[in-house]
């Protein structure tokens, strides 16, 4: 069986590229939140998600409020795999209580 080419990218990976390079605000969020256990790891996407991008500011609410100090030494990691994952944007992490901000 013949190997394929070693330029050939899938398709989903190169549409995933896409959509990331083109998201700006709201697309950009939904594009994190799609991807956010991906991005940061299932069991940290259970204690924190994303619900709010301003600029290169996102807000991640803290699920809960117990885990707000293991949760924020990570806050620098965290930082550091969203610059990878989003080099266009390098967002800077804000993490609010134990519940949703309004108006999110």
């Amino acid at each position: 069986m013949k190997k394929p080419d070693a330029g050939f990218t899938r398709l989903d990976a190169a549409a995933d590229g896409l959509l990331r390079r083109a998201a700006k605000g709201e697309t950009a969020l939904a594009w994190l939140q799609a991807r956010w256990g991906r991005i940061v790891g299932e069991p940290l996407s259970r204690k924190i998600e994303p619900v709010e991008l301003s600029g290169r500011r996102l807000t991640l609410a803290l699920r809960d409020p117990a885990w707000r100090k293991a949760v924020a030494a990570t806050l620098v990691e965290l930082e550091a795999k969203l610059a990878r994952e989003l080099p266009e944007l390098k967002p800077r992490v804000i993490l609010v209580g134990g519940q949703r901000p309004p108006n999110t």
